[in-house]
């Protein structure tokens, strides 16, 4: 089959699953607001987009991949390897929240769950705002527009040139981006998860996961499971010999390579002495 050919039937599978023609059209305009960098009406603006059988409507941006990530997580299934594996949950970190279609993923696997969510993006985490109260979900959600790492700082997030879910941090001295606050992660389960268990920790933060877990002594014994998505040069050996630094140790239950950067399901096997 032609590259042509494919990409024209996924754009059809992904027409098929918005259940109305004004939803459908929105989807064909923003493609062509991606293709095209004209100057044409209605680009980043925001719209509610029904999608497949969800209930509450979806908060999107055109010519934005924010439809890329609805159809990963949505259509895709991205994560649909979670829902086998655990049970339940009752709280769930999520960090790199973007805006906030894996928050809706996971209250749709796990509705009773308390969710903490982290998006250093102001524009994405306006969105994410968006989506969480579109589906009700205010008084399930703590969003803290910040990123993690492993001192509070300041730093600048720079457009990698990948669209608005691939955002890259750098030094403040840069001055290059968007001013943006770095909270430590141990800080934010001590204000809002203290000695309580983790059921899931999802993490997609676009390289800082190697700060990230460089030192995770603090608060790794608190995870139970965790879906990571590794970005090179960071590998699969150094995150699991951070893990062991830390005090835990995780088996990988799932590991999905059809990304560019590998996604990593891991659960909790037992504590190290």
């Amino acid at each position: 089959m032609s590259s042509f050919s494919s990409t024209f039937n996924r754009h059809c599978q992904t027409l098929s699953h918005f259940p109305r023609l004004r939803d459908r059209a929105l989807y064909v305009y923003g493609r062509i607001l991606r293709r095209f960098s004209w100057p044409m009406p209605g680009r980043h603006s925001a719209f509610p987009v029904h999608f497949g059988e969800e209930r509450h409507p979806f908060y999107l941006r055109l010519g934005s991949t924010d439809w890329l990530v609805l159809e990963e997580i949505f259509q895709n299934d991205e994560y649909a390897f979670i829902q086998g594996s655990i049970s339940s949950a009752t709280r769930i970190v999520d960090l790199g929240a973007n805006v906030g279609f894996s928050l809706r993923y996971w209250n749709t696997l796990f509705p009773q769950a308390k969710i903490i969510a982290m998006e250093p993006d102001p524009e994405n985490c306006h969105l994410c705002e968006q989506n969480i109260r579109a589906a009700g979900m205010q008084g399930q959600v703590a969003l803290l527009q910040a990123g993690v790492g492993d001192s509070r700082r300041q730093i600048q997030l720079v457009d990698s040139g990948e669209g608005e879910w691939a955002y890259k941090t750098e030094a403040n001295e840069t001055k290059r981006g968007k001013t943006v606050q770095v909270i430590p992660l141990a800080e934010v389960l001590q204000e809002h998860a203290r000695g309580q268990k983790i059921d899931l920790l999802k993490c997609d933060i676009e390289g800082a996961e190697k700060e990230l877990f460089a030192d995770c002594r603090a608060w790794i014994g608190q995870v139970e499971a965790i879906v990571i998505e590794l970005h090179p040069p960071y590998t699969l050996t150094e995150f699991m010999t951070a893990l062991k630094k830390g005090g835990s140790n995780f088996e990988i239950v799932k590991q999905v390579e059809r990304k560019s950067c590998a996604v990593i399901f891991l659960k909790k096997s037992q504590t190290l002495p």
